[in-house]
């Protein structure tokens, strides 16, 4: 079956945004924007490391789903409009970010491994 790589990247969009959206509308915060770009960090990680060469999956999910769902853009705008926690704002995310994209590659790793015996 033929499939549009850029149909498949926008529907997993729609979904991370729509999810997204959905939680800082129920937990509004800088700190729901935080926890929303470690989680989607550690997810990525499991993605990367469990799906190998799947360019469909890896597309839908990774690009998709979970790069709608993390947001650049909100977290820089969040940092610039609340001054007196942006430096502990910035750490806890890029920190809790990278330490959580490396967390979920070892469990994506660790599991695939499991699963290839």
């Amino acid at each position: 079956m033929e499939y549009k790589p850029t149909a498949v990247v926008a529907a997993g969009g729609a979904v991370g945004a729509v999810t997204r959206y959905a939680l800082s509308v129920q937990f509004p915060g800088i700190w729901t924007i935080a926890a929303i770009n470690i989680a989607g960090s550690l997810l990525l990680g499991v993605v990367a490391a469990m799906l190998g060469p799947d360019r469909l999956w890896r597309l839908f999910l990774g690009v998709g789903v979970l790069g709608g769902f993390t947001t650049f853009s909100t977290f820089a705008v969040d940092a610039v409009r609340h001054p007196a926690t942006a430096v502990v704002y910035v750490a806890v995310t890029l920190v809790g970010a990278l330490a959580a994209a490396r967390a979920g590659m070892a469990a994506g790793e660790a599991w695939r491994h499991r699963t290839a015996r």
